[in-house]
């Protein structure tokens, strides 16, 4: 693909490369609630639409309002390299909003709400984060809301399962845009590497807490391959910066696993799904579907 064409300018904004991601946290509330609901499953894809719409237009919103920042320091980002107008940037980004908004609504107010509330987080970091650290919080709920978003989607209503990858996603996130920050320097500092990684650790902690509630031989299974992927991102991936944020990046679908994989086995040992149910088959198979397919999107275009 040509580096220098609109296509790639537009593909790097929209982080085409996070997108499996973000259908991957939602995938762990709608199972977890679809589940708790009973009845046949079948997947929202109205609401995966939206939820894929409010992450790419909040990275419009955001190059839209760093477009100052990154004619220094992002040079190589289309609204610098005057690919685009700054007005087209924040059009879409509304207009991927209000899209998006639609959508949760065919799923009820409670999804409305979430959403409501992943929007204001999105501004909130947007307007933020090149000012306060502590923008990296909302930046983590914004994740955070995704799971609940599936959840609050397809069952109506709040419940406590969802918590849990909820809050796995908010430190693994945290984690994540902690090194970030530091992606135009050489190196993450020493402090803030120490920090990034026990909150990596636990996030992986938080999410294995679900199955490991319910049956604890079965419940660790999922952290097998998040930790592995953690070890390489703290040692093949150190460095440079960029290339450790993308690893990390790549790893947030593992963070479902860890909740996923063991959740579809006991889900089976209790005969409540058959391994060819839609929903077994989902759970074991979309959180790695969406790290591989995450990892050679990163080839395509950048995915910070």
């Amino acid at each position: 693909m040509n580096k220098e064409g609109k296509l790639y300018a537009l593909l790097a904004t929209a982080r085409i490369a996070n997108v499996p991601s973000v259908v991957s946290n939602l995938g762990v509330g709608v199972l977890l609630g679809s589940l708790e609901t009973g009845g046949n499953f079948s997947w929202p894809w109205l609401l995966m639409i939206a939820a894929v719409l409010f992450y790419v237009s909040g990275n419009f919103l955001n190059d839209w309002a760093d477009r100052e920042w990154d004619m220094v320091n992002r040079p190589e980002r289309a609204l610098p390299r005057r690919l685009f107008w700054p007005h087209e940037y924040l059009n879409f980004a509304c207009a991927g909003i209000a899209v998006g908004m639609i959508l949760a609504a065919i799923h009820g107010w409670g999804a409305v709400i979430v959403a409501v509330l992943l929007v204001g987080f999105i501004v909130l970091y947007t307007k933020l984060h090149k000012q306060a650290t502590w923008a990296v919080i909302p930046m983590g709920l914004c994740r955070a809301c995704l799971p609940v978003l599936g959840y609050v989607g397809v069952r109506g209503g709040m419940g406590g399962s969802m918590l849990f990858p909820a809050a796995a996603l908010l430190l693994y996130i945290i984690a994540l845009s902690l090194s970030a920050r530091w992606e135009s320097k050489a190196e993450v500092p020493g402090g803030k590497k120490l920090l990034s990684r026990m909150l990596l650790l636990a996030a992986g902690v938080v999410a294995a807490l679900l199955p490991m509630m319910v049956m604890p031989l079965v419940g660790w299974i999922g952290m097998t391959a998040f930790f592995m992927w953690m070890v390489l991102c703290v040692t093949k991936y150190q460095s440079p910066v960029p290339a450790h944020v993308s690893a990390l990046l790549a790893g947030i679908p593992l963070v479902d696993w860890v909740t996923l994989l063991p959740v579809a086995l006991i889900w089976m040992h209790l005969y409540r799904v058959e391994t060819f149910d839609p929903i077994f088959s989902i759970a074991v198979f979309l959180p790695p579907a969406a790290f591989v397919l995450g990892r050679l999107l990163q080839r395509v275009a950048p995915a910070t």
